[in-house]
């Protein structure tokens, strides 16, 4: 049974980068905040908001500015963050529907709920499978119709049982889409950032992303270095002659010689190692390419099952219709 994973983390002024304000946070969920490459990230699929008819920029503008006003400004939580990863043979429509029955569940008892649908980020250590939504939850009960929140927040919100109660829900509603598909279905993971470990996968992804880094930094120097390698490489034969007619007299010479060998070696094991990596990346996109023409082919297989049994049962019901006409015409014609 595949798992699907849900994670919850606060939105705070403590926090830095886009998570330190609930309205960035939101653009970047967009995909419209100015300054951000979204070259290796997915891209938005669907979006909306339940418990208010204000655009989602509009009122996390709103909710971060009431936070603000609390004494504990440095400090003040904007918003609550849900990630679910939803399966990946569900069509987006479907995932769609999902993210809107969560919302709506989620923002019952005055609570507001914006959701972004992300298909999987072009990042090489991510998996092309991970379709996944991400829910804003707000941390006060909100009037929208006079357009005020709460005096005092909802501490249950935040509470253990609450969290759990949400984990049930969600997997409830994902569960329930898998059955009407006749899917396997799936079992759900909850971690909460500030509480519960990191479990050994999330690890292993983010030393993955740390290779990624140190491969890109390694990459910027090998450029560098290739262009001091073309201005030695002009040199090469007469600081070979050099060396050879007079080691003693000229080390400098000589040391530039050794730092041109160096280079020229880590230039080739560069070349190399993005060959390597080319060939992986193309071979990651073919499998993508033939795991997403599997799932078509199946969904409509899946769908002419559907027909196929649907036409079954309308043509039971019209012989049984006739049968029962007949049987009626046969009493109606008997005497008494």
């Amino acid at each position: 049974m595949d798992c699907v994973f849900v994670k919850a983390r606060k939105i705070s002024k403590s926090l830095k980068g886009n998570r330190g304000s609930a309205v960035n946070y939101s653009k970047y969920l967009d995909r419209t905040l100015k300054g951000i490459d979204y070259a290796e990230k997915g891209k938005l699929l669907s979006s909306g908001i339940e418990g208010t008819e204000e655009s989602p920029l509009v009122f996390w503008k709103k909710a971060e500015e009431r936070e603000l006003q609390t004494k504990r400004k440095d400090t003040a939580r904007f918003a609550k963050e849900y990630i679910v990863g939803l399966p990946h043979n569900l069509p987006i429509e479907e995932m769609q529907k999902i993210c809107e029955i969560i919302s709506k569940e989620l923002s019952k008892n005055g609570r507001v709920v914006s959701w972004y649908l992300h298909e999987p980020d072009f990042e090489e250590s991510s998996d092309e499978r991970n379709f996944h939504s991400h829910f804003l939850l707000s941390e006060r009960e909100y009037n929208s119709q006079k357009g005020i929140f709460a005096e005092i927040k909802n501490r249950d919100w935040n509470t253990k049982a609450t969290l759990q109660n949400h984990k049930k829900i969600i997997g409830g509603f994902i569960n329930e889409r898998l059955r009407a598909l006749k899917l396997s279905e799936i079992k759900i993971e909850l971690q909460e950032d500030e509480k519960i470990g990191i479990n050994k996968t999330e690890n292993q992804i983010k030393a993955q992303k740390a290779n990624s880094k140190m491969l890109k930094k390694a990459e910027r120097k090998i450029k560098l270095a290739e262009v001091k390698l073309n201005g030695l490489g002009r040199n090469e034969r007469q600081l070979a002659n050099a060396i050879d007619g007079n080691s003693k007299s000229d080390n400098g010479l000589a040391e530039q010689f050794a730092e041109y060998q160096k280079l020229e070696r880590t230039y080739s094991d560069f070349q190399q190692a993005e060959r390597l990596r080319e060939a992986e990346q193309r071979n990651l996109e073919e499998q993508r390419r033939r795991a997403e023409q599997e799932r078509k082919e199946y969904l409509q297989r899946l769908e002419q099952q559907r027909k196929l049994e649907a036409e079954r049962n309308r043509q039971q019901a019209d012989e049984h219709k006739r049968n029962n006409k007949k049987i009626d015409n046969g009493y109606s014609g008997i005497g008494y």
